[in-house]
């Protein structure tokens, strides 16, 4: 049997976490959120949340995947052994502040899960707020979009209570353990996604010159017929830009940063992000849900109508 060390979380509390079916907290149940909720929930997890000053579409989710709204945050943090934060990187911070202010009325300290795809830096900024009131604290991400889950999307998790994450899920989930570092499991997502995100650029701006040749149809052709298994790759990808556009610009910005900060080639993972915030600006995918790649790609022909 292995042993793992788990600094000062109470052992009462990590064996509870361990030998009983725990209570979770899906903090908050969109897309990826509800659909891990629906999972949790067939393999007999009780999940709860707290729909206060949520959207309409986040209560709808509530109401129909059969999640137990306990309505406010306070009430949520209170009844849960763990809590999986699923908002945006750029909210990560705030709910982890939020979820510490709730701390103060009470004396449970569940497990903390982030799945943000934070940047090594906010990840860093995060454990040390959990350190300082004595909360387990795992940093994580996702990998695959929320259709994938459980069967082919990928949770990747790093830190010292990474184990109790991995023990837990490992027989519902596909989980990589990224390792002891805290950062690690931001890094790894960071990392992976440069290669589908920047292929993805490198796309989108050989379809912005086409369109501004006039050959984009040709050109498309000819890159299915000589590159096909680049194209296939782009299928999963390519098509859900006009949607997430704004949140893979702040991905690529955030992998830019960890690399320049680590003294590392961050060029392509620059041009990445300013190619989509150029594509972004261009506004040629507002109101567009293509089904595939080559329906995202007749987009770029309007830039050739701006002229």
């Amino acid at each position: 049997m292995k042993k793992f060390v788990f600094l000062n979380y109470s052992s009462f509390q990590k064996l509870s976490i361990l030998k009983t079916q725990p209570v979770i907290a899906v903090l908050f149940p969109g897309d990826m959120g509800t659909q891990i909720a629906k999972v949790l929930i067939r393999h007999d997890f009780k999940v709860i949340t707290a729909g206060e000053g949520r959207s309409s579409r986040t209560l709808e989710n509530i109401q129909n995947s059969g999640i137990t709204d306990k309505h406010y945050l306070q009430d949520a943090i209170e009844q849960a052994d763990v809590v999986l934060a699923l908002t945006k990187p750029e909210g990560s911070l705030t709910m982890a502040e939020h979820f510490i202010s709730c701390l103060k009325t009470t004396s449970n300290r569940p497990l903390y899960v982030d799945l943000n795809s934070n940047t090594p830096a906010l990840a860093s900024s995060i454990e040390k707020l959990f350190s300082a009131v004595d909360v387990p604290f795992v940093n994580g991400a996702l990998m695959g979009a929320s259709r994938d889950v459980p069967d082919h999307a990928v949770f990747l998790v790093s830190g010292p209570y990474r184990h109790l994450f991995i023990t837990l899920f490992a027989p519902i989930f596909q989980i990589k353990d990224a390792g002891e570092k805290i950062e690690a499991a931001s890094a790894y997502k960071l990392l992976f996604s440069m290669v589908n995100k920047g292929m993805n650029a490198l796309f989108f701006e050989t379809m912005t010159a086409a369109a501004h040749f006039g050959i984009l149809d040709e050109l498309n052709e000819s890159l299915q017929a000589f590159l096909p298994g680049t194209y296939q790759d782009l299928i999963k990808t390519t098509p859900t830009y006009p949607q997430h556009i704004s949140r893979r610009i702040d991905e690529m910005k955030g992998l830019a940063d960890m690399l320049k900060s680590e003294n590392l080639p961050y060029a392509i993972a620059s041009g990445t992000a300013e190619t989509f915030e150029w594509v972004s600006e261009s506004d040629i995918f507002t109101n567009e849900k293509p089904e595939g790649v080559t329906e995202t790609f007749q987009n770029f022909k309007k830039l050739s109508d701006k002229k």
